[in-house]
């Protein structure tokens, strides 16, 4: 295995059977995630992607823990809201639950993510200071334990989503990320974003949020349904969807090549995959490269993990053009 196919696949795909389309029952998805992270490609897995709402189950499965290889690693996501109001009060329930598990499994389970779509009133009609208010409680109330999550993305609500909006929510995540670095929050690293690419948004508006959350420097996690390898068609949705090599790797060219929107969408829209280049001292496309250190970096602060309800589809992928 290559250094740099490893940097850059590693912990890269967070499992989501639970969310739509395929909502998997709690029991099957725990089995089949349990069998992830104990097979050959577990370095790719990272967390185990489950609404709020059924965190509480979790302690129906608590004979099931041995099967882990490991705590089990959560990734959070609430739900969808309309006021500042009604997101505040999943917050305090949120954290009443993930502590509640915690206490259950003390040492066996870790929620190190959280995802929480912002209030919809709020960005419908741009309430800068209600987006900040909300931001700022996920801050508060993670900062008053480490069990707590210390990295939170927040999603922009609905499908059709305003290149501007975009950015000047953006705008408002990083503004905040600097408070709260100079107030030197504990138990608390950043703000992101999370972009969903199901149904999948033009390769303009991606190319375009990802270089200004890069220049505001803001993380980005994605989210997606039948992501393959690269660039394919899904018949179900009868859309194009965006590949997983395409999206890591333009996230991070963009960084250390400083792409342009055009450059970027080139990358998002790659199907000739001879075009992506595995050394094992980088990785390029064409001839555009990132070296170790900054595949590394990048994806542990920017270019964060999908997620993804189908594990091996990517995976199949890679095997046949002999990447993995």
């Amino acid at each position: 295995m290559l250094k740099s196919i490893e940097l850059l696949l590693s912990d890269c795909i967070d499992y989501a059977a639970l969310k739509p389309p395929v909502e998997a029952p709690l029991r099957d998805a725990l089995r089949h995630y349990a069998e992830i992270t104990k097979g050959d490609h577990n370095w790719i897995s990272s967390r185990f992607v489950i609404p709020y709402s059924q965190i509480p189950d979790l302690k129906r499965y608590a004979d099931r823990r041995d099967r882990f290889s490991g705590p089990l690693n959560l990734c959070i996501f609430g739900p969808i809201v309309k006021t500042l109001h009604e997101f505040k009060n999943t917050v305090l329930n949120i954290e009443k639950d993930i502590l509640s598990v915690h206490s259950s499994f003390p040492g066996e389970v870790r929620t190190n993510i959280l995802e929480l779509t912002l209030p919809t009133v709020s960005v419908e009609n741009f309430k800068a200071d209600e987006l900040v208010k909300a931001i700022e409680a996920v801050v508060t109330t993670s900062a008053d334990s480490r069990l707590l999550p210390h990295r939170v993305f927040f999603e922009i609500p609905g499908d059709d989503i305003e290149i501007e909006v975009a950015k000047k929510i953006i705008k408002v995540i990083a503004v905040h990320n600097k408070s709260v670095l100079k107030r030197k929050i504990d138990n608390y690293l950043f703000s992101g974003l999370k972009i969903n690419c199901t149904p999948a948004p033009t390769a303009n508006f991606l190319a375009e949020v990802m270089l200004y959350a890069r220049d505001a420097n803001v993380a980005i996690k994605f989210a997606g349904h039948n992501i393959n390898s690269f660039p394919s068609f899904d018949y179900e949705t009868n859309s194009r969807v965006f590949g997983l090599i395409n999206i890591l790797m333009a996230g991070i060219l963009a960084y250390t090549q400083d792409l342009t929107v055009e450059e970027t969408i080139e990358v998002l829209e790659e199907k000739n995959s001879s075009n992506f280049i595995f050394k094992e001292g980088y990785i390029a496309w064409r001839e555009l490269a990132a070296p170790l250190m900054e595949i590394k970096m990048l994806r542990m602060l920017s270019i964060t993990s999908i997620n993804l309800t189908d594990f091996e589809l990517p995976l199949e992928g890679l095997k046949k053009r002999s990447i993995l």
